[in-house]
């Protein structure tokens, strides 16, 4: 979790101070009469209908025009509206808003900008995003459905003054909600008759035999790189989420955030643990098992390390699936690989990063929305198992997926309604899941398990999840969870996490490599943080957390 964009916050924070005009909705000019009762389609024959929608590009998709795109196609046609998207790419999307935002000029509805609860807070007081409750209560049965059986999630995205203001997407893959994991190379434990580590002193003792031993078995002992990752960028492809939940439980989540039994906010990489944590992570650098590049490189470099033409050359690496470093469709390179269960450091903590389901903030609706109604409707449908297909697929039978021929079973034996495809190379087929939706808790279950088990990567993320990543999982409550901030708290919230984590990423490195010593470095190293602004922003954090 990340309480604030910074970009996103900035622009939010100028347009607070320089006023930012508030379109009156022209709601209630719109007659009752050109909406249907209740279905599909919402508006009446004859009614020519078109809504702005502001929506980032998901990957594998270039547009969300109709003419090209069939998902959306599909959903005009369903609706009874036209949708209009003003596009960007993820990289350009916090600028994009910010941009659109600040200058007055944004669409009737906002899709995927991923607000903060005080970002949501603060163009709701603006009159900007409009309240959804009443609107859900009225005409969105399946969402206030799903609402009331996730209380965590309503009481997430409420505000304080009573009022939602955005559709969050809920519900993900059972595997989401620890998606830190460890991918170790099972060949090569076969391949020098080891067994699979338990403990951190037996996953360096792994490590060092992969880097000394010939672990590939080509003839060559200084090819093999032990560990690798990316700690920049990467689908969780940084190794130490993974291995510092050995040390202490705590996750990107809530930005190492964790709250005691007292109910007192405090920051995991302060504490004794997180520096046993980085004198275990210098003891694998001096022992040459961590690739030295990790510490720069991107996840395509992580990529062709992982796809290396000359053979298998990666141990280890982190991941939220294989596809981080090779193709899934490359059986031959990615059975290889097991997952590895969570490991016991020296102190007896086994821990796996958790990514608990709050839901993320996908729709807001502007009061300059003429048909909140009918966004509210087709919402709505979205929470429906069929919107759901054709967001994340397109339509059933294409180049993602297909019913289920008959007696297909899933992962866990039971009977599948869908077969999914190989996605790699299909462009524009769906949306890629942009917006609200809804997973249920027998998502997983619902697809076919591949005739060779070994191949399921589906059913690999599943069983390692269920039986060795959940069972270990801090309880939801030790997580600093989504708080809304004032004005006044954002402002600190902002200066303290950049300064943090600009410093926390140059230091850590530093103390990985032994360009300066964990010991002897420690007391600076608590006192910069201080200066960085560690204090006020625990504080500001407490303050809200009590506040909750």
């Amino acid at each position: 979790m990340k309480f604030c964009k910074i970009g996103i916050m900035i622009a939010i924070l100028t347009a607070a101070l320089t006023g930012c005009e508030s379109e009156s909705s022209n709601n209630s000019a719109i007659s009752d009469d050109i909406y249907t009762e209740s279905g599909y389609p919402i508006f009446k024959d004859g009614s020519d209908v078109s809504i702005s929608f502001f929506a980032p590009l998901r990957p594998k998709v270039s547009t969300y025009d109709s003419s090209i795109n069939p998902t959306t196609a599909h959903m005009e046609s369903k609706i009874g509206f036209n949708m209009e998207f003003v596009e960007c790419n993820e990289f350009e999307r916090q600028q994009k808003f910010n941009i659109m935002m600040t200058g007055g000029d944004y669409t009737d509805v906002i899709l995927e900008a991923h607000n903060s609860l005080s970002e949501l807070a603060l163009y709701g007081q603006q009159g900007i995003f409009i309240p959804l409750e009443d609107l859900i209560k009225e005409h969105a049965p399946n969402i206030q459905a799903v609402l009331d059986s996730h209380p965590e999630v309503t009481d997430t995205w409420t505000l304080e003054n009573g009022h939602l203001y955005t559709i969050p997407r809920i519900g993900n893959s059972t595997h989401s909600e620890v998606p830190y994991r460890m991918w170790l190379n099972k060949k090569w434990l076969d391949n020098l008759d080891l067994e699979v580590p338990t403990t951190t002193e037996e996953f360096f003792n792994v490590l060092l035999a992969f880097k000394e031993k010939d672990a590939n078995g080509n003839g060559d002992p200084n090819d093999e790189v032990p560990l690798s990752g990316a700690m920049t960028t990467g689908w969780n492809i940084n190794p130490i989420p993974f291995l510092a939940n050995a040390f202490i439980p705590c996750a990107p989540i809530s930005d190492y955030l964790n709250v005691d039994e007292n109910g007192t906010v405090y920051y995991a990489k302060a504490t004794n643990e997180w520096k046993e944590f980085l004198k275990y992570m210098n003891r694998l650098y001096e022992a040459g098992v961590i690739d030295p590049l990790m510490l720069s490189q991107t996840d395509d470099q992580v990529q062709k390390l992982g796809s290396h033409p000359a053979g298998t050359i990666l141990g280890a690496t982190a991941g939220g699936s294989v596809s981080v470093f090779t193709n899934t469709t490359n059986f031959d390179t990615w059975t290889q690989y097991i997952v590895l269960p969570p490991l016991e450091g020296p102190a007896g903590v086994r821990s796996a990063a958790r990514n608990p389901d709050y839901g993320q903030a996908t729709l807001s609706i502007t009061n300059k929305c003429p048909y909140p109604e009918a966004v509210i409707r087709w919402a709505d449908y979205m929470f429906t198992e069929e919107a759901l297909i054709w967001s994340q697929f397109g339509q059933i039978g294409n180049a993602r997926i297909q019913l289920a021929p008959d007696d297909s079973l899933n992962i866990i034996g039971g009977p599948a309604k869908y077969t999914r495809l190989p996605a790699d190379n299909a462009q524009d087929v769906c949306w890629n899941r942009v917006g609200p939706d809804y997973r249920p808790p027998d998502y997983d279950l619902w697809f076919t398990a591949k005739e060779n088990p070994v191949e399921d990567i589906e059913k690999v993320l599943y069983e390692s999840a269920v039986n060795h990543y959940l069972p270990c999982v801090p309880e939801i409550s030790s997580l600093m969870p989504k708080v809304e901030f004032s004005l006044e708290e954002s402002r600190t919230v902002i200066d303290a996490l950049t300064n943090i984590n600009l410093y926390v990423d140059q230091i850590t490195a530093e103390f990985i490599t032994g360009i300066k010593d964990v010991d002897s470095g420690w007391n600076d190293y608590l006192n910069m943080l201080d200066k960085n602004g560690l204090q006020e922003y625990l504080a500001v954090n407490q303050t809200a957390y009590d506040r909750n």
